[in-house]
């Protein structure tokens, strides 16, 4: 087979085919394409995920890579937010890919954040081994949200009502029974909030 670009690249076109060396299409249509066509497409490295695919029997992990003391420098990064009273404001942004910034976080806390070409990275920081590095490729660092409501975790499948724990009784909007606590019913989740659960990933 015979390609007009890569055979990887977006948009490559088969432009002859050959079996036992005899062509196989009548006639051909060629597009001029760029010369970076022909070259091989960067294609990232999948073997920690295809390793981490059978250690967990093709599911993602449960378990968050999470690290509290210590460097961690963040490349790649898109846009940064930070609180600001009771609001989260945008603290850098990226206009386009050849601006991604890099932001350094050491305890838990940014100590530093700008373009790629920033006096964050100092050739002593890349050669320590206790460092970890991580490329968001374009994606953003943001204060931790936390989500809370009745469904979170407490239903299996969300379309199947036998597996979910029904509507809540509303006092303001009609009795409630005795046999459910009456004027003194207290609602609480005892055992169905599971977190680090299948269900609340």
């Amino acid at each position: 087979m015979v390609w007009d670009s890569h055979p990887l690249a977006l948009g490559a076109t088969p432009i002859q085919v050959f079996v036992d060396g005899i062509p196989q299409l009548p006639g051909f249509i060629k597009t001029k394409k760029p010369d970076n066509y022909q070259q091989t497409p960067r294609v990232p490295n999948f073997d920690k995920e295809a390793d981490e695919a059978l250690k967990h029997e093709g599911l993602p992990p449960l378990q968050p890579v999470t690290k509290t003391r210590g460097t961690v420098v963040f490349a790649g990064v898109k846009s940064v937010y930070r609180p600001d009273g009771y609001k989260i404001q945008p603290e850098y942004t990226a206009q386009n890919d050849a601006e991604l910034g890099v932001v350094v976080v050491q305890n838990g806390s940014i100590t530093c954040l700008g373009g790629r070409e920033t006096e964050c990275l100092t050739d002593s920081l890349l050669v320590d081994s206790d460092v970890t590095l991580m490329n968001l490729e374009g994606g953003s660092v943001s204060p931790g949200l936390v989500s809370f409501g009745s469904p979170l975790g407490l239903e299996e499948i969300q379309s199947e009502s036998s597996t979910t724990d029904g509507f809540v009784p509303e006092s303001l909007l009609k009795p409630i029974p005795e046999i459910l606590g009456g004027d003194f019913l207290l609602l609480h989740a005892e055992d169905g909030l599971q977190f680090g659960t299948r269900s609340a990933l």
